[in-house]
C-alpha cells in the first residue's frame, strides 16, 4: 500500500496542518499506540532495547530521507526517558515510514477510535507480519491490472509478473500490507536505476482483488 500512503483516501484529498504543530485530540492517544504497533511489527522489534531504537531510526531515515531523533524516539516509547506530546512533524513521518501519507492517513484507514482497519474498508485485508519469505501475493486494481509479487521479508517485496502495469518483474518495494476497496502505497520502490520513495496504485476504485498463495 492510497500514496505515501497505500491506503486511505484518494490522492487529491487534502489534509491541513494540526495547529501549532500538535496533534491535540484525546482520542489520538489511540491512534499513536496503533502507530507504535505498526512500527514495532515492521522492524520486528520490541523497543525494549537501546539498539532497538537505532535500528528503528535507520528504518524511518531509509523511507523517509527524515531523521528522527533517537531521545525523540525513546520519549514516544517512554523508555528511560520522561514522555514526550510528538510533534505533527514526527507523527507524519512516522506514518510514511509505514506506508501513509501521514498520521491524518492512517487515522481515517483506521477509523473512529482505533478501529480495525478491515471494518472501515469493508475489505480483505492482507498484512506482512501474517506472510512468510516466499509466499506470493496477487492483486488486481482496474482498468484490468494484475500484479503477482513474491514476499522477502521485513515487509520487502518483488515484482513477479504483471499485466498492463508499469510495475515489472523484479521491481522491489515495501509495504506493511495490502487491502481491497483502497488505493494502495508502496514505498522504496527500485525499477532497474530508478527509485521512487512513494508510488500508488488503484488511485480511482482501489485495488479491487487480493488473493495469497503460501510457498510450498
Amino acid at each position: 500500500m492510497g500514496q505515501n500512503g497505500q491506503h486511505g483516501q484518494p490522492a487529491n484529498c487534502v489534509f491541513l496542518p494540526p495547529k501549532n504543530g500538535f496533534y491535540m485530540d484525546d482520542s489520538d492517544k489511540i491512534y499513536i499506540e496503533q502507530l507504535k504497533n505498526l512500527l514495532c511489527e515492521a522492524v520486528e522489534r520490541q523497543m525494549n532495547r537501546a539498539s532497538d531504537f537505532v535500528f528503528l531510526q535507520a528504518y524511518i531515515f531509509e523511507r523517509t530521507r527524515e531523521n528522527i531523533g533517537l531521545n525523540t524516539l525513546k520519549r514516544i516509547w517512554n523508555y528511560g526517558n520522561t514522555p514526550v506530546t510528538p510533534r505533527s512533524f514526527t507523527l507524519d513521518t512516522l506514518a510514511k515510514s509505514v506506508g501513509y501519507r501521514n498520521f491524518e492517513d492512517m487515522k481515517l484507514f483506521y477509523g473512529d477510535e482505533g478501529a480495525d482497519a478491515s471494518d472501515k474498508i469493508l475489505g480483505k485485508v492482507v498484512s506482512s507480519s501474517e506472510l512468510r519469505p516466499g509466499d506470493h501475493v496477487t492483486l488486481c486494481w482496474d482498468p484490468g491490472r494484475r500484479c503477482t509479487v513474491e514476499y522477502l521479508g521485513s515487509n520487502a517485496y518483488r515484482v513477479v509478473s504483471s499485466e498492463r502495469t508499469k510495475l515489472k518483474p523484479g521491481n522491489t518495494f515495501q509495504t506493511a500490507f495490502f487491502a481491497t476497496g483502497s488505493p494502495l502505497i508502496l514505498s522504496n520502490l527500485v525499477q532497474d536505476d530508478s527509485f521512487a520513495p512513494l508510488y500508488e496504485i488503484g488511485r480511482k476504485t482501489g485495488v479491487t482483488q487480493l488473493t495469497v498463495e503460501t510457498a510450498k
